[in-house]
């Protein structure tokens, strides 16, 4: 067996050495380069702007001064897709602006919510029903558009409270060019009143900016549907022994069994408006490739109004402390108030807690106490729908700006 000599043990003792040093120095000057490798995102993103863009307008009247509003302006589509390198991709649309407002002569305000076309409809086409009825909110005040009435569906317009008559909407198509003009003569001819977002509209960012807070955020209604007799058979074995005029479905009644009951009769007026479409249309028609089938039409709707509300006609809003006590109101005045939505911006509501000092959280119609809310998350226990004697069933409804 041989034995390696001292001399060899050395020699190879340096080189393992100097190879660790060599190895060391090497990644120590590629650490940069390394660095840099993992900073990269785990995707490869592909942006493809579509230059999709189309002109939104509307005509409204104030009915106490006959005041024109017109709207004019073009709504800019984008379209980024995102290839991950595990594979897949994802798209994430964009859309602005996602409101405009308008000041009237007299101080007040009203804003129109867009509608998301960005897959061609336009009125020329014909995917656009001629009857379209974008959302449109009026605020008392242009100083103050965190709170205001909702014109939710052709029956506000038609109620003896509204203020607004309205005079049509069109959808057309548009260019980067006419994109570009439109903010260029916004811009110029803008004037600054009250809390009005700027030139070119707002567009709610997912952040949460000082300024978010100013404007409204949600619709929030309840929507009514009056029962033909073979269900009023069904809801009145549910009806409580003292049969209040409001009342809660017992505990046990979940919404599987809920709709199981009633759905066939409410499933084509549910919807109280969307981003699409807009809001129901008593013709039915919503925007699709034509011929259009009539599909949908609008239930009757009523204005939820969350604890800084107090009344929407006229709106009233009061400052709220932390012992405030807490109390949600669905403005049904016996249907006068049908087709309005309470907007709002909420967002300190969701996360309010209930301190011990002041009084029951609560639910009421008109005044009426219906139902005492969970005192730790007041909102989480809003009744979801609810019942009028044997007659009619509510079903709670928002909209998102």
């Amino acid at each position: 067996m041989l034995v390696p000599s001292e001399p060899h043990r050395l020699r190879k003792f340096v080189i393992v050495v100097v190879g660790l040093l060599i190895f060391t120095v090497g990644t120590i000057v590629a650490l940069p380069e390394v660095l840099s490798v993992l900073r990269k995102p785990m995707s490869q993103t592909y942006i493809a702007d579509n230059g999709y863009f189309y002109r939104l307008k509307a005509t409204f009247e104030v009915k106490e001064s006959e005041e024109e509003l017109s709207f004019d302006y073009i709504v800019a589509c984008n379209l980024r897709v995102t290839r991950w390198r595990s594979g897949g991709s994802s798209d994430d649309s964009s859309i602005s602006p996602k409101a405009m407002v308008i000041a009237t002569r007299d101080g007040h305000a009203v804003m129109i919510r867009t509608l998301h076309l960005c897959s061609g409809p336009t009125t020329e086409n014909g995917m656009v029903p001629p009857d379209v009825l974008p959302l449109a909110v009026w605020f008392d005040d242009v100083d103050d558009l965190s709170a205001g009435v909702g014109y939710l569906s052709e029956d506000a317009y038609d109620s003896p409270l509204s203020r607004l008559t309205f005079h049509g909407a069109r959808i057309e198509r548009a260019t980067r060019e006419d994109w570009e003009r439109w903010r260029q003569s916004s811009a110029a001819e803008y004037v600054q009143k009250g809390k009005l977002p700027g030139p070119w509209g707002y567009n709610f960012p997912n952040q949460t900016p000082p300024e978010l807070g100013q404007y409204v955020s949600t619709c929030e209604t309840y929507r009514r549907f009056k029962l033909p007799e073979e269900l009023r058979v069904k809801l009145r074995e549910l009806w409580p022994q003292d049969k209040p005029r409001y009342w809660t479905l017992p505990k046990d009644i979940d919404w599987s069994q809920f709709s199981g009951m009633f759905w066939p009769h409410i499933s084509k007026r549910i919807s109280s408006g969307d981003l699409h479409s807009g809001q129901p249309l008593r013709s039915g028609q919503i925007v699709q490739i034509p011929p259009h089938v009539p599909s949908s039409w609008p239930p009757e709707m009523y204005p939820l109004l969350w604890r800084r509300l107090s009344s929407a006609f006229p709106m009233r809003k009061s400052a709220l402390g932390n012992d405030s006590d807490f109390v949600l109101n669905l403005e049904y005045r016996e249907g006068a108030t049908n087709g309005f939505g309470a907007c709002q911006d909420a967002r300190d509501d969701l996360s309010y807690r209930i301190p011990a000092s002041s009084g029951a959280p609560v639910f009421k119609v008109d005044g009426m106490v219906v139902k005492e809310l969970d005192r730790k998350i007041p909102v989480l226990s809003l009744p979801h729908y609810f019942a009028e004697r044997d007659e009619a069933v509510f079903l709670w409804s928002y909209q998102n700006f």
